[in-house]
């Protein structure tokens, strides 16, 4: 079984976005959790596929970054990810991107100052282009806005985007949701002219794929193994135990491998459901991702 990584080695992060659901108490990775973090990826390598460090803003403990990578990079090889808000970016960074990162995820909103210039020649310095991806994070006040911020960078000839509309946040009323068609429509029309657009998520399913229950597991700053990142916001709070799967100081030699996921993906899959079915609105911003999602592979047919 081929499953997928996210780390957290920080819960702190310079921003303060109004959307963010994500509970920031300010704690980093321990040198103890780090060495385990080593020692589980060299037990379970021929189970894990791409290692991300994700959430808060992860350049915060970027020295425990570097120790990991560089303590398990014989195991991982190039298939390291990244998301990060742009802000703390360096010759340092960018060559350590150049080097060990197979993909970079640049996360930019309406919210908080983002410097194009200054991107763009960090992004062409250490040859990033192919590998990075820009998360358009729209919330719904945001949606105009964000449109103008994917027509600035595709000017620039950026050819990555990762659509990200706010899923537990603020109520997306039916202006907002038409909005957001508008803008999803164009964007995907422009893919649709320019083969070398890459639309992160969407040319790999037949629906826009949001599910907790997809082959990646998330290992937090304390160690502890859940079956989902959204483990660490406030709105997923209340099902943190039944996400619980283990600790990685365990002592298994493997983890993975010895696991059947079948019932659990089923149960977990249960619980997502349960939760969408409380929130209205949660149900039609889906509604509008599989739509496009498929007006994209449907149109994209040869």
């Amino acid at each position: 079984m081929s499953v997928n990584i996210i780390l957290h080695i920080t819960t702190s992060c310079n921003y303060d976005c109004s959307y963010c659901d994500v509970i920031k108490d300010k704690r980093n990775i321990s040198h103890q959790n780090r060495d385990a973090v080593i020692s589980f990826i060299a037990k379970n390598k021929g189970s894990i596929g791409r290692f991300k460090f994700f959430w808060w803003e992860p350049l915060l403990a970027f020295k425990d970054m570097k120790y990991i990578i560089g303590q398990s990079h014989q195991d991982i090889g190039k298939n390291y990810e990244i998301v990060t808000n742009t802000t703390l970016l360096s010759d340092e960074v960018g060559e350590y991107f150049e080097k060990h990162f197979k993909l970079i995820f640049f996360s930019i909103d309406t919210e908080n100052k983002f410097d194009y210039e200054k991107v763009e020649k960090f992004t062409r310095k250490y040859n990033l282009e192919k590998r990075l991806y820009f998360n358009l994070v729209i919330s719904p006040e945001s949606v105009d806005e964000s449109l103008e911020q994917f027509k600035k960078l595709y000017e620039r000839w950026f050819k990555g985007f990762n659509i990200l509309p706010v899923y537990f946040t603020k109520v997306w009323e039916k202006e907002h949701l038409q909005k957001l068609a508008e803008s999803m429509k164009y964007i995907l029309d422009t893919s649709l002219q320019d083969d070398e657009l890459r639309l992160y998520g969407f040319q790999e399913n037949a629906g826009y794929d949001t599910s907790l229950a997809n082959n990646t597991f998330f290992i937090d700053v304390d160690g502890k193994i859940y079956y989902s990142d959204m483990v660490s916001t406030y709105f997923w709070k209340a099902i943190k135990n039944d996400l619980y799967l283990g600790n990685i100081g365990d002592g298994e030699h493997t983890f993975f491998e010895k696991k059947d996921f079948t019932n659990e993906i089923e149960r977990i899959q249960g619980l997502e459901e349960n939760i969408y079915s409380k929130v209205k609105w949660q149900k039609e911003l889906h509604k509008v991702m599989d739509y496009f999602s498929e007006y994209l592979n449907r149109y994209s047919s040869p």
